[in-house]
């Protein structure tokens, strides 16, 4: 990119998850490039991610913290990004971008939206309405899609008029630990209590697995998920099974682990997926919507395992339990994901599309 660009990056916060990693991510990144970032959050709540120093946060003030106040918000949004007239508006999540198109309206803000969720998501009837209104009055001058699905299908919803790129999320760089051996468990990532994660299908496919010296490690948030520890507890299973919580450095479980299992009904990109890639971790994963087919090669760099088929998802875990030079294959493999998702890489298809829209 020819010169340095006042850039707004408006991410849901601060606290743990894909998407916000994600718009945190592509801020630092920019950032690091020389771009003058100011990061809004959505919503005010306990951080868990931290921003590089220099890059300017604005997050509600007195509102937002229990519930979403969509008039506030937009007032909100209308107010600060006028006073800081970037040369683009990046915003993560479809709603989001909705209430951010809204309040921005008659203006000459060039908007570009992250989107987040799976081609088979299905929003509420208030927030379908509310999208389709705000797109017809004040469409997206870019969308980015992190999947060919995802593009393909977000390319019949928004106006023709909008530019479209298919961009994977970045790959943070991800710490391998030399110094530590991989263990006898398998590990699975995500919000536990969040129903499209699918970490009950995980727990029911890791009950009916033949090895029982392996052990199932789970690590996300997990308070309002005790129907999980329920399910593990009527399966029989509870000296075999770990809840770690929300951890910091999921890298330690990366390197530690001896099989990653992703078993999602729905992604909108799968960063843990990536992650476990990148630490050399061999993987497996439904066949869901959107992105394992977008990243891995079938026995090549990882396991596609048929959706919600639990017997195969069972039979595949312990095949690779069963055989150590197959995990080693697909360890080597998996970890050339870095190439493909480099930061470099990415940052470069970003900055191509945001000057292609900027000069729209």
């Amino acid at each position: 990119m020819k010169k340095s660009l006042n850039i707004c990056v408006v991410g849901p916060s601060l606290t743990m998850g894909g998407m916000e990693r994600a718009s945190i991510n592509l801020s630092s990144l920019l950032h690091e490039s020389g771009h003058q970032i100011t990061h809004f959050t959505v919503l005010r709540q306990k951080h868990f991610f931290e921003l590089p120093s220099g890059i300017r946060l604005i997050e509600p003030e007195n509102f937002n913290i229990k519930s979403l106040s969509i008039f506030k918000t937009m007032l909100w949004i209308r107010k600060d990004v006028r006073l800081i007239k970037p040369d683009c508006i990046i915003v993560f999540n479809k709603f989001y971008a909705a209430l951010v198109s809204i309040a921005l309206l008659f203006t000459d803000s060039k908007i570009i939206i992250s989107e987040r969720s799976s081609p088979l998501y299905n929003w509420p009837l208030k927030f379908k309405v509310i999208n389709k209104i705000a797109f017809m009055l004040n469409a997206p001058t870019g969308v980015i899609c992190q999947t060919k699905i995802a593009t393909e299908y977000q390319r019949k919803y928004y106006s023709s008029k909008s530019l479209m790129k298919t961009i994977p999320n970045i790959l943070r760089d991800v710490n391998t630990f030399s110094d530590i051996r991989r263990e006898k468990f398998v590990l699975g990532v995500g919000r536990l209590d969040e129903d499209l994660k699918g970490i009950d299908r995980l727990i029911e496919a890791f009950s009916e697995i033949k090895d029982k010296e392996w052990k199932l490690v789970l690590a996300g948030n997990d308070e309002k998920a005790q129907f999980l520890k329920d399910q593990v507890s009527d399966l029989n299973i509870s000296d075999r099974v770990s809840f770690l919580g929300p951890i910091k450095n999921i890298d330690v479980q990366y390197a530690k682990a001896g099989i990653f299992v992703i078993p999602s009904r729905s992604e909108g990109f799968p960063n843990a997926l990536v992650e476990a890639m990148a630490a050399g971790l061999p993987c497996i994963s439904f066949d869901f919507v959107a992105g394992p087919r977008d990243i891995i090669e079938n026995n090549v760099n990882g396991i596609i395992v048929e959706n919600d088929n639990i017997e195969k998802m069972a039979n595949a875990i312990d095949d690779l339990i069963e055989n150590e030079d197959k995990r080693n294959q697909l360890s080597i493999e998996a970890i050339k994901i870095k190439d493909w998702l480099s930061s470099a890489h990415i940052k470069q298809s970003y900055e191509d599309f945001i000057e292609k829209c900027i000069a729209s």
